[in-house]
């Protein structure tokens, strides 16, 4: 308990400077579920602790999986709030992999209760995993925190994670079927599907702009095809 209790305290001294980013978020979560499973596999096997005492820890890891959703909520809606123009953004695989968490969660849940034995006091932590991420997943799309924002050098992509692509990391972009396609120097690759994105016309105008003001490079066909999408969103 000790641990868990400088875990929860560490975590709040990094909300307060500000120092967690999207990534180490989802990595400290991942964490918290492989250590609260870790110990109730083992606690199956050797008996360490009681039914009470074994709830007792999944309730603070559960605790400490809220802390952490509700830090990268109020850190996606900080960066929202910036005088940058946001386009709300939420592709169909971002809603795909939320409903599917959910459901994972929700359904080991209720298959742990009907178990009958000592693996089903594991529930609580599964149904609070599964509420904590249907309350944030709605929350996010009322107040559209997935988004694009187009800054002066890097594009801000917040979906599941917040992600910057900086212009100078860019090897090309490329527009086909109403997609971009961007790909960075490292051979990785990123698609924003205009069909998600809101303001079209707009969202089009500047981020051509942005790739001339940034000289990225990109195809003459490309270039065309932009050109066209704007006229026709006119």
């Amino acid at each position: 308990m000790d641990f868990f209790a400088g875990l929860f305290l560490f975590l709040l001294t990094l909300l307060k400077t500000r120092l967690m980013k999207s990534a180490i978020g989802s990595i400290l979560k991942n964490l918290v579920l492989l250590g609260i499973l870790a110990l109730s596999a083992l606690n199956f096997f050797y008996n360490w602790l009681n039914w009470q005492e074994l709830l007792a820890v999944q309730s603070v890891a559960g605790l400490l999986y809220v802390f952490i959703s509700c830090y990268e909520f109020l850190n996606t809606s900080y960066k929202a709030s910036l005088p940058v123009k946001r386009f709300p953004y939420f592709n169909n695989s971002y809603f795909m992999f939320k409903a599917l968490k959910i459901s994972v969660f929700v359904a080991f849940g209720l298959l742990l209760i009907t178990s009958g034995s000592n693996v089903k006091y594991l529930y609580p932590i599964c149904f609070t995993i599964a509420i904590t991420e249907t309350v944030i997943t709605i929350l996010k799309y009322r107040r559209g925190l997935c988004f694009v924002n187009i800054y002066a050098n890097y594009l801000l992509i917040s979906q599941d994670k917040i992600t910057k692509i900086f212009a100078n990391e860019i090897k090309l972009i490329e527009f086909r079927h109403d997609i971009f396609y961007v790909v960075k120097n490292n051979g990785k690759s990123f698609q924003i599907k205009m069909e998600h994105i809101e303001n079209r016309e707009l969202f089009l105008n500047d981020l051509n702009e942005w790739i001339t003001r940034n000289n990225i490079s990109i195809s003459s066909e490309s270039k065309g095809k932009i050109g066209n999408s704007i006229s026709m969103s006119k």
